[in-house]
């Protein structure tokens, strides 16, 4: 469980092949001197187990089914991904309940400027349409962000200089693909419904 709120950016350092998964070698932040074997870390709002950790890195594995849903396939050496630790039991929420269950990846379409807040646009599957709200949370990469605007095939959030500034969300060029968790008690109230 996570709350969306990135505590660093860091670069992957190194990839191995492992039986149709991925073991990718990741910088570790200062910040992150309490990770130990079995701990749980957000990359790019992927919840991924540390398998090894040295003072300068640790070593995630992804599996096939999450490389098939994610970016985690796009990866490579040297890009920046987006990191949180698990939450703790006492810990304020300042996102929103963030699972670290990777429903898609869609493409950024662009960056525009409206009297200085960047609103950034993302492409929007009609078949999932209805997991989003408007002012309603949703997870890009990790990060808990705010549905600005919504439409039938994309919408947008509106960014403060805080996020562009702490997470890799001033990175992104057209057609890059970013990780989709849509809030999770808005799908739970769907299905309950089904």
């Amino acid at each position: 469980m996570f709350t969306g709120i990135i505590e660093a950016t860091a670069k992957i350092l190194a990839f191995k092949a492992d039986k149709g998964n991925k073991l990718v070698s990741i910088s570790r932040p200062p910040l992150f001197d309490d990770i130990k074997l079995g701990s749980s870390i957000a990359c790019n709002g992927i919840c991924l187990t540390v398998l090894d950790f040295g003072p300068e890195s640790f070593t995630v594995q992804v599996m096939r089914e999450t490389l098939s849903k994610s970016n985690a396939s796009d990866w490579k050496i040297g890009d920046i991904l987006n990191l949180e630790r698990a939450l703790k039991l006492g810990d304020r929420l300042d996102g929103h309940w963030v699972m670290g269950h990777v429903d898609r990846s869609v493409k950024f379409l662009r960056k525009e400027l409206r009297a200085n807040t960047p609103y950034y646009h993302f492409e929007l599957p009609p078949q999932d349409r209805k997991y989003l709200i408007p002012q309603g949370s949703i997870t890009i990469d990790g990060t808990s962000l705010t549905v600005a605007e919504l439409h039938t095939r994309d919408f947008a959030i509106a960014l403060i200089s805080h996020t562009t500034d702490n997470t890799r969300m001033n990175l992104l060029k057209s057609g890059d693909l970013v990780n989709l968790e849509y809030d999770a008690m808005g799908k739970y109230i769907l299905q309950k419904d089904l």
